[in-house]
């Protein structure tokens, strides 16, 4: 599957709450914390093949999650595989230690941690469904994320749709780095004299 994706700073948390009301009725959100714990390959530099290996823990789900090189200069678009861990003998935090202990085995380093409280709901558009998040990600301003998986033969379309939305709701200037990499951006900029 591709995950067609665009995410945005926002500059006005209560402009776009009104403006995804207008699209949702009632703003159904569902709101979750998120600790998002990413992970480098040993033999190569993900950071330079675009890639992105990570273990997100929320409140009763663990998940891994490898997504390619982006596919547009646009969108964050990419290939994404994904994977739900399930365990009736451990508990999520144990599932998460868990794999975090294999990756570090196979010689996988962590490269950071974000952590962030996401409050997302889903609008129709363009007859597609779309999740639209707000991202309250600890150390960096306000974010909105656009996304849809679907397959690549529908990719130019979905893309086209997502940016049409992300205009109906005033979201501009798409931002392509990552959580990961804004979050250091920030610690570096804090950490200068």
């Amino acid at each position: 599957m591709i995950e067609v994706e665009a995410k945005f700073q926002v500059p006005d948390e209560s402009a776009l709450l009104a403006r995804l009301q207008q699209f949702a009725g009632v703003l159904d959100f569902q709101e979750t914390a998120e600790c998002d714990e990413y992970f480098n390959h040993p033999c190569r530099d993900f950071v330079q093949t675009d890639e992105a290996l990570r273990i997100r823990r929320s409140a009763d789900r663990v998940e891994l999650t490898w997504k390619g090189p982006r596919l547009d200069a646009v969108t964050k678009s990419r290939h994404e595989l994904e994977l739900l861990l399930q365990s009736s003998t451990q508990t999520p935090d144990q599932q998460q230690q868990t794999l975090r202990e294999i990756l570090l085995a196979l010689g996988f380093v962590s490269s950071g941690i974000v952590r962030k409280r996401r409050q997302a709901l889903s609008i129709d558009w363009a007859d597609r469904s779309f999740k639209v998040s707000v991202d309250h990600v600890e150390g960096i301003p306000l974010h909105a994320e656009i996304e849809i998986l679907c397959m690549e033969s529908e990719r130019e379309e979905a893309t086209q749709q997502l940016l049409q939305l992300a205009d109906q709701l005033q979201l501009q200037n798409s931002e392509r780095r990552s959580y990961i990499h804004l979050v250091k951006l920030a610690a570096a900029a804090d950490s200068e004299p």
